[in-house]
């Protein structure tokens, strides 16, 4: 049998932090089945410690794609006080809680507002963590003109990856997403959708793994409902074409929900113009 070492970890989730000064390894086999292992000392520390040292890569990952900058730009004006949150700082901590994912309740962000390890994790000042209370505002003072600068935002990340990587071929994936919310306390809005859950049914345009654009939508509309999917189609190749190649192929790919001639005759009128260039729809 393969020996495997046998190390001894303690987390007491207190005000007093302690750490293993010498960690005992033990060799796991028949000769040494009987091996003591134990810890041979415990002292305060004054470290500070976390579990969630994977979300310092994500802050950095969000600071290194440059993406506050945009941030201010779109949504700057949201700040009315200067003694408040910045809007980066917002942004930052919010986004750190989704993809943390450890609770979906914004009572979270009070207990997380007393962990200085969390602050230091995301590299935040422990006295600039926000309150539930400064969430919820600042959700609240989101308008319907605002939420669509979101879609700038994701089309803009979009342009600065796709210069980055230079693709001879881009593929854009277009689709619904249906948003399950029969567990949720409270629903409104929410509609039937064809997979049988109360929610709703965003539609969105994928560049592999990326979101590129997205039109929040009831879980009763059909996924080629109105010219929504029309209007995304000539928005998106346009931006391309203007701002990144007018010869780049664009492949666009769609499932049977959103074979429409209209959508087909709108394809082929962007091909014939200087808007278009390559398309191939499967």
């Amino acid at each position: 049998m393969a020996h495997h070492a046998v190390f001894v970890y303690i987390f007491i989730q207190s005000s007093t932090r302690i750490r293993v000064t010498h960690m005992v390894e033990g060799w796991m086999s028949r000769r040494c089945h009987n091996t003591k292992c134990s810890v041979d000392d415990v002292q305060v520390t004054g470290d500070c410690l976390t579990g969630r040292a994977g979300l310092n890569l994500f802050a950095r990952y969000l600071r290194g794609i440059d993406l506050y900058p945009h941030l201010e730009r779109l949504f700057g004006s949201m700040r009315k006080h200067p003694k408040g949150a910045s809007i980066q700082e917002l942004f930052k901590q919010i986004l750190c809680f989704l993809f943390d994912g450890t609770s979906r309740h914004l009572a979270h962000f009070d207990v997380l507002a007393t962990d200085p390890g969390y602050a230091a994790t995301i590299e935040t000042p422990p006295m600039a963590l926000v309150s539930s209370d400064t969430v919820r505002r600042f959700c609240r003072a989101f308008s319907w003109p605002r939420i669509f600068l979101f879609r700038r935002l994701l089309q803009q990340l979009f342009l600065w990856r796709l210069r980055q990587t230079q693709p001879k071929v881009i593929v854009l994936g277009l689709d619904t997403m249906v948003m399950d919310n029969d567990d949720a306390p409270k629903r409104h809005g929410v509609k039937p959708t064809y997979k049988k859950v109360l929610g709703f049914a965003p539609l969105q345009m994928t560049w592999g793994r990326y979101l590129i654009d997205a039109v929040f939508r009831g879980g009763d509309k059909h996924s080629n409902h109105d010219d929504t999917v029309i209007k995304m189609l000539r928005h998106v190749v346009r931006m391309l074409r203007t701002r990144f190649s007018e010869t780049v192929p664009i492949i666009i790919r769609m499932d049977s929900g959103f074979c429409d001639q209209k959508i087909f005759e709108a394809l082929e009128t962007l091909k014939g113009n200087r808007s278009g260039g390559q398309f191939l729809a499967r």
